[in-house]
């Protein structure tokens, strides 16, 4: 029978789909892995022009080790949710090149960042960062950049925790413990200061109680033998000062970035102490929390969420962002906002819509009220900023991790005793079905794979809200809400739109298989049915979520037809079939329309071509 082979096509083939902006992210990273990490760490490229890939410089040199940090956060988060070897790749990479600013110092110093000897792009990095202090590593074959800055040390320190954190690999664990030690004691060595090699004083965190005490926590989780007693004294004496450098940043917008490097560093603070003990962090936090919450920041939010929960106005929001950053021009391209958006003083009056704001390295250290900027669109941007609270909100369940739909089209529904399909990344060991009434159901799993997973939804789950969820072999779990209806009518189709049906022709009484579809190759194509006076055709559309439905309707080129039969096929749990007669009068259309209504629901449409 045709039906087995179209219940066949949806049960065996699986889908390409990814849930949410998956793709999206995917491809980012892909991109920074061939064009952002010339030399082991982030920088972005000089383009020959707006329009051309030929990449004839690199920049933003100064600024690799915070991104490079950043992005080996993205990366962990992905690992840990999709668990694809990819993202475990490209996070060793990341650690590498960390590793390798460590190491090119000599010192245990941590460089902003380091140029291969002989590189055709070493001269225009040079120039650009002279200002910081040009050394080399002769022996190593590198050069490096100086005047390492609390940024970098913030930005590295918060990718190796996130990193020691999120993925269980006993070796990378080792090699992130000794790059933290290493840098630790240096720092403790030189009192919190970063002297360079020719006498340069460079930074110091001595007024820095907060990052102080960050750089500590990362040190005491990722080494807490080692670490873990120098925590706990400078906690002692610094904890109740941490107030007071985010106060003094709180007070204005400007030198935005000071408020991207208050989350991170606020978010390895809180995230690793005792619950019971970190109410002095949290307070401290609130502080800069309650002065950029308004400010239309998804990677805040995501820290937001991170710390402290699910947030239903606040996690819309970031979900929302998140569509708008996908809009952005992925080049630095000059904006200028003055006359397009209300302006108060020399900024805009309240933060300015994601897609229209200055191009960037990170859209979340920028100033969201800043009306000018960027240049003639010749840099790329490396996209962190979006892979980065993506992959978060994924992991916190902001962004739902799978897709849950009716088996045969995209549904807002699905319906009890229907077939349903999961998209996503899985690596399931048990999905379960919450129902609105406080039911929990394990439905039949009909096909499983890493991103599909196909189901019989149970005939006893309540009308409402339901939630699916997924527990992973690692112990996580994933969900996703989904409505459920008593009916959600949903035709199965070849390609999206052929449908996968059946006919037959009554000829003296008998009947004869009439073929509707034929698959010469990968894909299926329709075959014309032809019709006559003398010889009725009639229809099997094969679809799912009809069967409680009190009434139908059906039309063909928005002509209505009979129906003969509405309901459960008799041979396979959860699929429907509704029977029609395809009139003569259709003769010669070809290409048709069919229509289905279930209760005043309309299916998705399918198409037959009748000649």
């Amino acid at each position: 029978m045709y039906f087995r082979r179209v219940l066949m096509l949806w049960l065996f083939v699986g889908s390409s789909i990814l849930p949410g902006s998956d793709a999206a992210a995917v491809d980012i990273s892909l991109n920074i892995q061939t064009r952002h990490l010339p030399f082991g760490t982030i920088l972005d490229p000089f383009y020959a022009s707006s329009s051309s890939n030929v990449i004839t410089g690199y920049t933003r040199c100064g600024d690799s080790a915070i991104w490079t940090g950043h992005y080996l956060a993205a990366e962990a988060y992905r690992y840990r949710v999709t668990g694809d070897a990819a993202a475990l790749e490209y996070a060793r990479k990341a650690v590498s090149g960390i590793r390798g600013l460590v190491d090119v110092t000599g010192t245990n110093l941590l460089a902003r960042c380091r140029i291969a000897i002989g590189s055709p792009f070493a001269a225009g990095i040079h120039g650009e960062e002279a200002a910081n202090g040009v050394y080399t590593n002769t022996p190593l074959g590198w050069t490096w950049i100086g005047n390492t800055s609390r940024d970098q040390y913030c930005g590295v320190y918060y990718g190796l925790g996130t990193a020691y954190s999120l993925i269980p690999d006993s070796s990378l664990r080792a090699e992130i413990a000794d790059i933290v030690a290493r840098m630790t004691d240096f720092l403790l060595n030189n009192n919190w200061s970063v002297p360079m090699p020719d006498g340069r004083p460079g930074t110091t965190f001595a007024l820095r109680p907060d990052v102080q005490l960050a750089l500590l926590q990362v040190a005491r989780l990722t080494n807490p033998v080692r670490f873990g007693a120098v925590y706990e004294t400078q906690r002692s004496r610094l904890a109740s000062s941490v107030s007071l450098p985010v106060a003094f940043d709180s007070l204005g917008t400007s030198s935005y970035f000071k408020f991207n490097l208050i989350y991170i560093t606020f978010f390895s603070l809180i995230r690793i102490e005792d619950p019971a003990s970190r109410g002095v962090y949290e307070r401290a936090y609130a502080i800069a929390r309650n002065y950029t919450a308004n400010h239309k920041n998804a990677f805040f939010n995501m820290i937001d969420a991170a710390l402290f929960g699910p947030d239903i106005r606040r996690d819309a929001e970031t979900r929302e962002l998140l569509a708008l950053w996908l809009k952005r021009p992925r080049r630095d391209f000059y904006v200028d906002l003055a006359g397009k958006v209300p302006v108060c003083g020399d900024q805009a009056c309240q933060p300015i819509p994601v897609d229209l704001r200055t191009p960037t390295d990170f859209l979340w250290q920028r100033n969201p009220f800043q009306l000018t900027g960027g240049g003639a669109g010749t840099i790329g941007n490396a996209g962190i900023d979006y892979i980065l609270p993506y992959w978060m909100a994924r992991y916190y369940g902001v962004i739902p991790g799978f897709a849950v739909q009716s088996s045969a089209a995209p549904t807002p529904a699905i319906a009890p005793d229907s077939l349903a399909s999961l998209y996503g990344t899985f690596a399931a060991s048990r999905v379960r079905i919450l129902d609105s009434v406080g039911g929990a159901f394990d439905p039949t799993i009909l096909y499983s794979s890493t991103s599909q997973i196909n189901l019989h939804v149970p005939a006893a789950v309540a009308i409402g809200e339901a939630v699916v969820e997924i527990d992973n072999p690692d112990g996580s779990r994933q969900s996703a809400s989904v409505v459920i209806r008593s009916v959600a009518p949903a035709l199965f189709t070849l390609n999206g739109s052929w449908a996968a049906a059946t006919a037959v022709r009554v000829v003296n009484g008998r009947q004869a298989e009439v073929p509707v579809f034929h698959c010469p190759g990968a894909e299926c194509v329709p075959t014309p049915i032809g019709l006559s006076e003398n010889a009725p055709v009639y229809l099997t559309l094969y679809g799912t979520g009809i069967r409680y439905g009190s009434s139908a309707l059906a039309t063909v080129k928005g002509v209505s037809v009979p129906i003969l039969y509405s309901g459960p096929q008799p041979s396979f749990p959860g699929l429907d079939q509704v029977n029609i007669e395809l009139p003569a009068t259709l003769r010669g259309s070809g290409e048709v329309d069919i229509s289905l209504f279930v209760d005043d629901q309309p299916a998705n449409l399918a198409k037959v071509v009748i000649q």
